[in-house]
């Protein structure tokens, strides 16, 4: 952020109207000065997020979200602060070129390293040497187009790191997963093996899964370990390039591997991701639930795939995110089922996917002797279980009559085991900071909210106060006049800007937002909030002088102290 200076940050900001800009992300109506749209940032179902043209800021009644419209695309996107700069910047014209200045990250230097490297293995592949390898991949109808969409390489010998370590620290090659030191000699980590690049969030190359092309007895796939800039659970594979489509038709397809990737955009499904394995993390789930979006689940067809699509399917339910899964049984994966019956097979198993919990109903089955009471019951009791995790008494009715149907059960004790008035199903959100309901409390988080939506009420507090008990509120106020001295003036919407790389003061702002305030406000008002606000530090002197009264054994400073307690409350009545 600091590679930017603020003056062509602001710019960038104030050339994006907000309005416009939110807008072509999803749909807003005006209501009286402002416009209302539902939030993307959680399952909203009525317009809860509030955008002023006026302010140039949003904020969401509901979940708390509020920012300007470079935290919107930000947090919309699933985007760093330089990405969506330069996302707005090239909208009006203002280009920003992040990727030539060497100071952009920490990591850049390991970020070229991995470009270099991509650059290396794609030679690689086209030269004489990489024939064998070219035959392979044409050998699974890889065509050059898609090697070339997804950067596929091949790894030779050391060649490698022969060529980085004279211009990279062996070190460092060692630390990024590269190369390795093997009895004293540097060596390349992978050798012999068809190279898929994998990028993080934001497009940069951070790691590889090397896939062997001949009869050896080696593994079928060598990836890179975790390192500095790979976290395996933090990455979805081909994210990066497939966000805009995933937006666009408002449904992610989540398969296991990136061949299943691969394959699905040969036949144009560009709207796929991959897990690189069955586990689905904490960091993976927020990163679709940004989103906003549908799920369909297109994992292997074996124990450990169908596995996962139920617990995948569970978490995606459980945090009110739509689900379906792919289901088919004639071939192990999505690569297998195209390759071998073409396109329109894939795309009836596509058309006729069910939906999660009917594919739960069927999982829970599996292994179970119906015939057999006791499992009968036990199985009866996970699908009770199962449709009270859903907020629709609709669908639980559907599916309470089909239970009841196919069981011969009597529909009235299934019924009586289902929760009732739709209980609703917790939607993780970030934590609300608590808020201590007393008027103290509550007097300071008005003022400060004022202070950011008027700059005059910025003067009075400067002239008329100028301190405030929580040390949170005081810090925020302080912040707030010192960006509007810095600045000859007042603008909301940088000042949110500005402390983006200030999480301690953007958790204080959070507070305000979400204690409900109002906008509109009275010269008269605006004083009882500071009056209070200076009760309270008469009253602690008080508190101060009571405790040292009672401690002092001299009758003469008892006296003294007893006269400034008395003159302190008659201040505070005169009030």
């Amino acid at each position: 952020m600091a590679l930017i200076d603020s003056e062509t940050i602001n710019r960038i900001r104030k050339s994006n109207d907000i309005v416009d800009v939110i807008s072509s992300y999803i749909d807003l109506v005006p209501k009286g000065k402002n416009y209302f749209g539902v939030c993307p940032f959680h399952d909203d179902h009525s317009p809860s997020m509030s955008v002023s043209r006026e302010k140039q800021i949003y904020r969401c009644f509901t979940c708390g979200a509020s920012g300007n419209v470079l935290t919107f695309v930000m947090n919309f996107e699933n985007i760093g602060f330089m990405e969506a700069l330069k996302k707005l910047g090239d909208k009006v014209g203002v280009h920003l070129d992040l990727k030539d200045n060497p100071k952009n990250s920490k990591y850049s230097e390991f970020y070229d390293i991995y470009k270099l490297s991509t650059n290396f293995y794609k030679n690689n592949l086209n030269s004489p040497s990489g024939e064998k390898a070219k035959e392979y991949l044409n050998s699974r109808k890889i065509t050059e187009d898609m090697i070339k969409r997804f950067d596929i390489g091949l790894s030779l010998n050391d060649s490698l790191s022969k060529s980085l370590v004279k211009k990279y620290d062996a070190d460092k090659l060692i630390l990024i997963g590269l190369s390795h030191n093997y009895n004293g000699k540097l060596c390349d980590l992978f050798l012999n093996r068809i190279m898929f690049p994998i990028k993080d969030l934001n497009g940069n190359i951070v790691a590889y899964s090397g896939r062997k092309y001949d009869n050896s007895d080696a593994p079928k796939y060598i990836n890179t370990k975790e390192t500095l800039i790979f976290k395996k659970g933090n990455i979805l594979y081909n994210y990066y390039d497939a966000k805009e489509e995933i937006r666009r038709k408002k449904e992610i397809i989540i398969c296991e591997g990136f061949m299943e990737v691969i394959r699905l955009y040969s036949i144009g499904i560009k709207n796929v991701i991959a897990l690189m394995g069955t586990s689905f993390t904490n960091e993976q789930l927020e990163i679709i639930k940004k989103l906003n979006v549908d799920v369909v689940l297109n994992l292997d067809n074996d124990a450990p795939g169908k596995l996962a699509a139920f617990q995948i399917g569970n978490t995606l339910l459980k945090n009110n995110i739509k689900s379906t899964v792919i289901v088919f049984d004639k071939y192990k994966d999505t690569d297998e089922l195209i390759m071998n019956d073409g396109e329109d097979a894939f795309l009836k198993a596509y058309n006729n996917r069910v939906s999660y919990i009917d594919y739960k109903l069927h999982y829970l089955k599996i292994d179970k002797n119906l015939n057999d009471s006791v499992e009968l019951a036990k199985y009866i009791n996970e699908v009770i279980d199962s449709l009270n995790e859903i907020d629709d008494d609709v669908l639980k009715e559907i599916k309470a009559k089909e239970l009841s149907l196919e069981f011969d059960i009597n529909i009235e004790t299934i019924k009586s085991k289902l929760k009732n008035n739709s209980t609703k199903i917790s939607v993780e959100k970030k934590e609300k900071p608590t808020i201590i309901s007393d008027k103290y409390r509550k007097s300071e988080i008005r003022i400060v909210y004022l202070m950011l939506n008027n700059k005059d009420v910025i003067r009075n507090y400067e002239n008329d106060l100028g301190f405030l008990p929580s040390d949170d509120m005081r810090k925020l106020a302080n912040e707030i006049i010192y960006f509007k001295q810095i600045n000859g003036g007042w603008d909301y919407a940088d000042f949110i800007t500005y402390i983006l790389n200030k999480p301690w003061l953007k958790e204080s702002l959070d507070i305000v937002l979400n204690s409900k305030q109002h906008d509109e406000f009275t010269s008269e008002e605006l004083e009882d909030y500071f009056v209070t606000i200076k009760k309270y530090e008469v009253e602690k002197q008080i508190n101060k002088l009571t405790s040292k009264l009672k401690e002092t054994l001299d009758i003469n400073e008892k006296i003294k102290i007893a006269k400034r307690i008395e003159n302190m409350k008659k201040e505070v009545l005169e009030w």
